[in-house]
């Protein structure tokens, strides 16, 4: 089974170990400890600064979108392909919920040429609350996509 992507805040717990490839899609890593560890940045797909304070995702959505349709699908998907080749799930960390869910929610679209995973998969199960969690903690459902 190929390697799956999910989406997380950069504080889940779940991360700790070496389950995952965990890679931020942020302009700069967090200054904050980590227990686990951070095999990259992708700052191509990370939201410009310009979007940081927009709260309501279907205003931040539509300018991301344009965003990440500008550096292309397929340069996301060589950089993506090159994590995928360590041979784990990969996490894609951000700071907050509204950027990692409206970065899966375009990687799933026809732009981003990937298809949604089932999560009733083992693999997916398991890592349900390595994808994201909401602001109280608890694990939200699972974002996971796989590369075409």
């Amino acid at each position: 089974m190929p390697p799956k992507i999910f989406t997380s805040r950069y504080s889940n717990p779940e991360l700790a170990g070496d389950k995952y490839t965990v890679v931020g899609v942020t302009r700069t890593p967090p200054k904050f400890p980590l227990r686990y560890q951070l095999q990259g940045n992708i700052a191509e797909i990370a939201p410009p600064g310009w979007l940081f304070s927009e709260t309501n995702v279907e205003r931040f959505r539509t300018p991301y979108f344009r965003y990440l349709n500008k550096t292309g699908p397929f340069k996301i998907k060589r950089i993506l392909e090159n994590y995928l080749s360590y041979g784990k799930d990969i996490v894609l960390c951000c700071y907050e919920d509204v950027p990692c869910r409206s970065l899966a929610h375009w990687w799933q679209s026809p732009l981003g040429r990937c298809r949604p995973t089932t999560p009733s998969q083992k693999t997916a199960v398991s890592a349900r609350s390595a994808t994201r969690t909401t602001d109280r903690g608890a694990a939200a459902a699972p974002t996971t996509t796989t590369v075409r």
